[in-house]
C-alpha cells in the first residue's frame, strides 16, 4: 500500500509538470502573439507616419516650386533679359520650414517643424540645348538636322578635346527617334537627358561627365544665355568665338549685363564685320527655362528634387509650366 501511493504521487507529480510546461507554453504562445500583433500594429502605425511626413513633404516642395514660378513671372515683368543677381538667382540655404508652414500642420506632424529647406535655381539656357541639333519649320513639319546646332555643337565638343564627330552621330540619332516615335508635344523619347548620350555609340562614361554642366536637354530649340553661359558654350555658340574671346564677355558682363545681341556685338567689335554677330551664332539675352533645385532635411527626412519650369510670354503677360519633376534622393 505505501509503495502504491509512492506511485501514486510521483504520477499526479508528473501531471502537474506536464499541466506547468502546458501552461508554459500557452503563455509563450500568446505572448509570442502579442508582441507580434504590437509588432505589427508599430510597423502600420510608422508606415502611416512616414506616409503623411512624404505627403507634406511633396507640399512644401510643391510649395517652393511655385514660389519660383512666381519669382520668374516676377522677373519677366521688370526686365527682358535674364543675368545673374537678379531674384531667381539669389539660393536659399538652410532655412526653417517651421517659419512658412501653419501652425496646424506643425502640431501634427513635428518634423517638419525640425526640417530645413535649401534651394536654387539655375539657369538652363546657359548650357548647350542638344535639342538644337534638329529642327522644324512648323508644328506638323518633318524633323530635319539644324546646321547651326550641330556646328555649334561640334564646336563644344573639339573646345573640351573631344571627338567632334560625335555631333553628326548625336543629330542623326535624335533625329532617328523623333522619326520612330514621340509624344505629342514632339519631345523626343530616346533622349532625354545628358546621361543618354552613353546609348549612343562613341560615347563614354568620361564624355558624357565632361558634358554633364555644360550641356541640357530642353523640349525645343532654345538660344544660350550670354548673361550666364560659360565661357565654353559662348564658344560654342558664336562662331569663330575663341576661348579668350568669351572670356571677355564674361569681364564684360560682370560689369554691366547685356540688354540686347548688339551689345554683345558691340564688345566683339574686333572680331565682327558690320557690328553684327558672325552668322549662326546661337545666343541671346534671355531665356525660357529654369532648373529649381530643392532639398528638404531632417532627422528623418532628406529628400532632393529637381524640376524644369518653362516661361511662355513676355512681361506682364508671362505664364510658367512645369516640364518635368526628377526626385534624386530620398
Amino acid at each position: 500500500m505505501k509503495h502504491a501511493g509512492s506511485a501514486g504521487s510521483i504520477g499526479m507529480a508528473r501531471q502537474r509538470g506536464v499541466a506547468i510546461i502546458t501552461v508554459l507554453l500557452i503563455v509563450a504562445l500568446v505572448a509570442t502573439l502579442a508582441a507580434s500583433l504590437v509588432w505589427r500594429e508599430l510597423v502600420a502605425v510608422r508606415d502611416v507616419e512616414n506616409q503623411r511626413v512624404a505627403a507634406q513633404t511633396m507640399w512644401a516642395e510643391r510649395a517652393a516650386v511655385q514660389w519660383a514660378r512666381e519669382v520668374l513671372r516676377e522677373q519677366a515683368a521688370n526686365s527682358n533679359a535674364v543675368y545673374a543677381g537678379q531674384r531667381w538667382s539669389l539660393p536659399v540655404k538652410d532655412v526653417a520650414l517651421a517659419d512658412f508652414l501653419p501652425r496646424d500642420v506643425l502640431s501634427v506632424n513635428g518634423e517638419l517643424a525640425h526640417a530645413k529647406i535649401s534651394g536654387d535655381m539655375e539657369d538652363a539656357q546657359a548650357k548647350f540645348n542638344l535639342m538644337n541639333l534638329v529642327s522644324r519649320a512648323g508644328p506638323s513639319a518633318p524633323f530635319q538636322i539644324n546646321a547651326e546646332g550641330l556646328a555649334g555643337y561640334r564646336r563644344l565638343l573639339s573646345g573640351l578635346g573631344l571627338n567632334p564627330g560625335l555631333a553628326q552621330l548625336t543629330a542623326a540619332h535624335m533625329l532617328q527617334s523623333l522619326k520612330d516615335g514621340s509624344g505629342s508635344d514632339g519631345w523626343p523619347l530616346q533622349l532625354v537627358t545628358v546621361d543618354d548620350l552613353i546609348r549612343i555609340p562613341g560615347y563614354d562614361a568620361k564624355a558624357v561627365q565632361t558634358l554633364m554642366p555644360l550641356t541640357t536637354v530642353l523640349p525645343d530649340f532654345t538660344m544660350v544665355n550670354a548673361n550666364t553661359a560659360p565661357a565654353q558654350v559662348l564658344a560654342a555658340a558664336i562662331p569663330t568665338l575663341s576661348t579668350g574671346q568669351a572670356q571677355t564677355l564674361i569681364e564684360r558682363r560682370n560689369t554691366a549685363y547685356f540688354v540686347s545681341t548688339g551689345d554683345i556685338a558691340t564688345v566683339l567689335a574686333g572680331a565682327t564685320t558690320n557690328g553684327a554677330l558672325p552668322a549662326g551664332s546661337l545666343v541671346g539675352v534671355d531665356s525660357g527655362y529654369f532648373i529649381v533645385h530643392c532639398r528638404i532635411v531632417s532627422d528623418r527626412i532628406d529628400t532632393r528634387v529637381d524640376t524644369l519650369i518653362a516661361r511662355y510670354g513676355i512681361g506682364d503677360f508671362s505664364w510658367t509650366a512645369v516640364v518635368w519633376v526628377h526626385r534624386l534622393t530620398s
